[in-house]
């Protein structure tokens, strides 16, 4: 397959020689990736941008990152789409794969439910611009998906079915994708979990920061092992509420899913793990949300006993995950800290779910649920 992009780059390295480079190190540039101030292009220059090299005028609408910076394009042709300027801490070659996901997902039949690379005049499929601070990002154009976002708790079972369902229609449009940037640092990983132990400083009550401590602990030492023997590929790796769209018009119907941001090779079930990690949020600690996605994700691609007997402890550790960054990052922005927690809020109430279970009966559960294993 061909590789796009500039393959020498630092952070990129560290994956194709991992017994070479520091879990220190891969943790720094992790944490890099994240702490690294946002692009700060002026909107006259972005749209300039899109004008010179696309040919796209209309109005601009700021839109939230984690880390890049995103305009929407609300376009005078009707053609909306948004311009993505990739953070400078982000290496180009990880831009360039998730490019390459995207067009190889172009041919698929999840195609209408993803956003298309929109190239520009030139037929390039990204650019990199310098900004004004002397940073040079990778800036790429995406079209605009319709459809609107719904919290957990709004969303029927029907749609959470069809959820389960566009995810794994969206592994399998994958399965046959490789890249060789596919493997790179990144904290919200959650196999790298133990690298997380750094962070726990920043979880100031004792008594929490044990309990997380501890799971990362049973993670590291009886999962992370076992993850070797399941399947891997290229997963999403974020589907959080924010990243599903649903039909305006039919809110039973998935109108795509957006942000490949995470994007990786992993194992598979981490990408459910991941979307789980946010369906089990119910006030009755019920795991109905989460159960009725997993059966439409097993009604495409059913998943083994080994599947089902991890997937509790990586949903726990997902949510370990959330729960660890959020404390970390509020302490590095404690003026918003209360906005920042909220996510670690949500994470615990999942944590406290699931702890009320033993693993071994969320995975009966899972699977009696599915109807298809004994």
């Amino acid at each position: 397959m061909m590789f796009h992009g500039n393959f020498q780059t630092r952070p990129f390295c560290y994956r194709l020689f991992p017994d070479t480079i520091g879990a220190d190190a891969m943790l720094a540039d992790a944490i890099t990736l994240l702490t690294t101030d946002p692009p700060a292009l002026p909107e006259t220059k972005a749209a300039a941008l899109l004008r010179e090299h696309y040919g796209l005028e209309g109005e601009l609408e700021v839109q939230d990152s984690e880390r890049d910076q995103n305009f929407l394009l609300r376009s005078t042709s009707g053609h909306d789409c948004v311009l993505k300027i990739a953070s400078s801490a982000e290496a180009a070659a990880i831009t360039d794969f998730q490019i390459a996901a995207l067009l190889h997902l172009e041919h698929s039949p999840v195609a209408s439910r993803v956003p298309n690379v929109i190239r520009t005049r030139g037929g390039d499929t990204r650019l990199r611009v310098p900004a004004d601070d002397g940073r040079v990002h990778t800036v790429r154009v995406l079209s605009w998906l319709p459809g609107v976002m719904r919290r957990p708790d709004e969303v029927n079972q029907i749609a959470l079915y069809r959820m389960g369902e566009t995810l794994a229609s969206l592994g399998k449009a994958l399965r046959d994708f490789e890249h060789p940037a596919s493997d790179y640092p990144l904290l919200w990983d959650i196999k790298q979990a133990q690298r997380l132990q750094e962070l726990l400083h920043t979880v100031t009550d004792a008594a929490l920061r044990d309990v997380l401590r501890g799971h990362i602990d049973a993670f590291a030492s009886e999962v992370k092992p076992r993850l070797t023997e399941l399947r891997w590929q290229v997963i999403h790796n974020d589907l959080n509420p924010g990243n599903v769209l649903f039909d305006s018009r039919d809110d039973r119907k998935i109108a795509g899913i957006i942000d490949f941001g995470d994007m990786m090779r992993s194992p598979l079930v981490i990408d459910v793990a991941v979307a789980c990690a946010y369906l089990c949020r119910r006030d009755d600690g019920s795991l109905a949300d989460l159960l009725e996605f997993l059966r439409g994700y097993d009604a495409v691609t059913p998943l083994t006993d080994d599947e089902f007997e991890l997937l509790p402890y990586l949903v726990t550790i997902r949510n370990v995950t959330t729960v660890v960054i959020s404390h970390w990052r509020a302490s590095m922005y404690p003026e918003n800290q209360a906005y920042i927690l909220r996510s670690a809020d949500r994470a615990l109430h999942t944590l406290n779910t699931f702890g009320r279970r033993s693993p071994s009966a969320v995975t009966r559960e899972m699977q009696e649920h599915c109807g298809n294993h004994d």
